[in-house]
């Protein structure tokens, strides 16, 4: 039993022992030993490891100041200067770990890569003048390889605020523009200075959708494009009256959620297409007061005139179109409530302020009333009779006390002529 128990533990030894374990690595490497004066060369930097690594340079310029490693090698552009040796240190940062997340520091690496002419030569000894006995026969001199880099180091305009922040890598911009502006100015600068670009300056721009683009050129030739869709706010064509302000028709609806299964359509006011959007029986636009205030509005087409502000909000798995409508009663007080993050007009009864009054149109156009309950949270269509009888209860109203009194008539009234109807059958049974 002991000689079995001493094999399994051998054995058991030599699994572990045999079992490879792969150790994490970082290393960095140029593409080469020397340079022309103002030429490039790439770094590559990794190794098995994961997390960023941040770049310093003596002696010449870097595309990127920091890279990510993720078990494998990142390739990075240095530009080297006119002389002398350039020298790059990549040292990862805090939280730099192993393929298996495993906490890893191994320090900082650094590459050196000499700037030389390609016609000078270095030796331990004297230098002496090229004789013609020993020049190889169609031997050719080396011309630097010129930079490929296209990409811009900075982007700005003079208007408005680009979209996402300028970033080299990212060719795609947006810019909204107010419906004054009518120039902007474009300044950039390229990361090589070699390097040129076309578009940048001052660029006309009109109301609605532009599209400016910037080419960048390498000095080996290549291209890159930046493409800037600057949208200008278009001055409405179209004015309609609402209550005692005028309200523009605005006609582009970009970042406008319009209200669910409302269907666009065009329509003609004049020598002017406006823009609506029909369910059923209601139609509405969207509009910009003098306030500069935006909302949606009901549209009556019969008298080309907005008749109310619509509010769409969700409530219930329900949609609410709720309106901007003065209650035809007396003994309520406005306030404002907030329903799925949307605010807007309530009536409360000065009798009963548990209850808070508010209007809505359906499909076919008809106006609908609610009560929304504070207590509770909650929407229900409002019952009239229902409602007064709550207040005159809450108050003791002269009103409760009359519906009280027609009750109690209605129950004597009845009691007497069911005794009255047993009486008779009874008789009825005696002859």
């Amino acid at each position: 039993m002991a000689k079995i128990k001493k094999l399994f533990f051998s054995l058991f030894l030599l699994f572990f022992l045999v079992t490879p374990v792969k150790a994490a690595s970082f290393s960095m490497s140029a593409s080469t030993k020397n340079v022309a004066p103002n030429g490039t060369f790439t770094i590559k930097v990794g190794g098995d490891c994961i997390g960023r690594v941040d770049l310093k340079v003596t002696n010449g310029t870097l595309s990127t100041s920091s890279v990510w490693v993720e078990q494998g090698y990142t390739s990075v552009s240095v530009k080297a200067n006119a002389s002398g040796v350039v020298t790059v240190v990549a040292t990862p940062v805090q939280g730099f770990s192993d393929a298996d997340a495993n906490l890893y520091n191994p320090g900082t690496r650094s590459v050196s890569v000499n700037v030389t002419s390609p016609s000078s030569s270095s030796s331990s000894g004297t230098t002496n003048p090229p004789s013609s006995t020993t020049k190889k026969p169609n031997q050719t001199v080396k011309k630097p390889e010129k930079s490929g880099d296209n990409t811009l180091k900075s982007l700005s305009i003079s208007e408005g605020k680009l979209s996402p922040s300028f970033n080299k890598n990212h060719s795609e911009y947006t810019l909204d523009l107010s419906s004054n502006i009518s120039e902007i100015t474009i300044h950039a600068d390229t990361t090589d200075a070699k390097a040129k670009v076309e578009g940048i300056g001052k660029v006309k721009v009109k109301p609605g959708n532009n599209e400016i683009k910037l080419i960048v050129t390498a000095e080996n030739g290549t291209k890159k494009t930046y493409t800037i869709k600057a949208y200008v706010e278009e001055v409405p064509n179209v004015y309609l009256k609402y209550k005692n302000e005028e309200v523009g028709i605005i006609r582009n609806f970009k970042d406008v959620t319009i209200p669910e299964n409302f269907e666009k359509e065009e329509y003609t006011i004049g020598d002017n297409t406006i823009t609506i959007f029909v369910k059923g029986q209601i139609q509405i636009v969207y509009g910009m007061n003098q306030k500069n205030e935006k909302n949606f509005y009901v549209f009556n087409k019969e008298e080309n005139k907005l008749t109310n502000i619509l509010f769409p909000i969700s409530w219930n798995n329900k949609i609410f179109y709720i309106l901007d409508k003065d209650p035809a009663r007396e003994k309520v007080t406005k306030e404002m409530i907030e329903l799925d993050s949307q605010t807007f007009d309530c009536y409360t009864f000065n009798e009963n302020q548990n209850y808070c009054l508010f209007y809505t149109v359906n499909e076919e156009g008809k106006v609908i009333e609610y009560l929304y309950e504070k207590e509770e949270n909650s929407i229900q269509l409002f019952p009239e009779f229902l409602t007064i009888c709550d207040v005159a209860t809450e108050k003791n109203s002269p009103f409760f006390f009359i519906l009280v009194g027609i009750l109690l008539v209605e129950v004597v009234f009845g009691i007497g002529w069911f005794i009255n109807r047993k009486r008779k059958l009874q008789d009825e049974k005696a002859k």
